[in-house]
């Protein structure tokens, strides 16, 4: 298990299982607690899944199956929601799935991160996860996912083994996800941004598409009550952009430090 930094109980917790503990001694962000679970592993093919994630039975033994295969780098199973109980929890679930579907897809346009299976060196021949701009804890699946499709491997999303998401969002923090998914994950990461690609941006992308895509969903599927989050999106989005904005004016070759995130552990839990 890989504890980035974690500043509650979370080492205490697990010493209490049989399982190895490699501690970070401070919080260097999900990029960097990926690449210590994989150098650490002392077999080929290594599993991972997120501190807030269960897998159920017959997960990684399904994930085995295809990389039987030498062309294939890595392998991911579903994940469903398991709290669904307050508004943001269901807005996630409608607008930020971490699976593909229903069927097996080969080389989907990336492999989400919560859960997977890997060639250790395949990861080892692309260079590893990027510390440095993924340092946001969003994103590094795409960039990984990116550099091993590049480099001739392949990838499988299967829906069958199965994956339990114990996460509970607010509306601010389901907010802040949708951003990090946006400027991190399905926008390419700039160390500097200007105030008139911003403007930009939010008529492109957050009004004229996000903004619109999200609610002729919830109309469809009559989910009106997720309107509202779909609303302040349209604030949320320009106002994270001018803070990344100001983050980024005077360090231009850094991206902004991420903080630890309260819970059960502040980054993925690797075996």
């Amino acid at each position: 298990m890989i504890d980035d930094g974690s500043l509650d109980h979370t080492r205490e917790i697990a010493s209490r299982y049989p399982v190895r503990i490699v501690r970070h001694d401070r919080n260097r962000g999900l990029a960097a607690a990926r690449n210590t679970g994989f150098r650490s592993a002392r077999n080929e093919l290594v599993a991972s899944l997120d501190a807030d994630c269960v897998a159920e039975a017959g997960w990684l033994e399904r994930l085995v199956t295809h990389l039987d295969d030498p062309k294939v780098a890595g392998a991911a199973g579903r994940l469903e929601e398991t709290h669904l109980a307050s508004l943001a929890d269901r807005w996630r679930q409608a607008h930020l799935p971490e699976h593909w579907g229903d069927s097996v897809v080969v080389n989907p346009r990336f492999l989400f991160g919560a859960n997977g299976l890997h060639r250790k060196s395949a990861l080892e021949v692309v260079g590893g996860y990027d510390e440095i701009t993924w340092v946001a804890g969003c994103g590094e699946d795409t960039d990984m996912s990116r550099k091993l499709l590049k480099n001739g491997y392949n990838l499988v999303y299967d829906p069958v083994p199965l994956v339990k998401h114990i996460k509970q969002d607010t509306v601010r923090s389901v907010l802040d996800a949708r951003w990090r998914w946006w400027r991190y994950g399905v926008q390419a990461y700039f160390t500097c941004i200007r105030l008139r690609s911003i403007a930009a941006t939010f008529y492109r992308a957050h009004f004229r598409t996000m903004f619109f895509e999200h609610v002729a969903q919830d109309v469809r599927s009559r989910n009106y009550e997720l309107l509202g989050i779909d609303s302040l999106c349209l604030f949320y989005m320009p106002y994270r952009d001018l803070k990344l904005y100001w983050q980024t004016k005077f360090r231009p070759s850094r991206p902004p430090a991420v903080r630890p995130v309260p819970g059960p552990a502040s980054g993925p839990s690797s075996r």
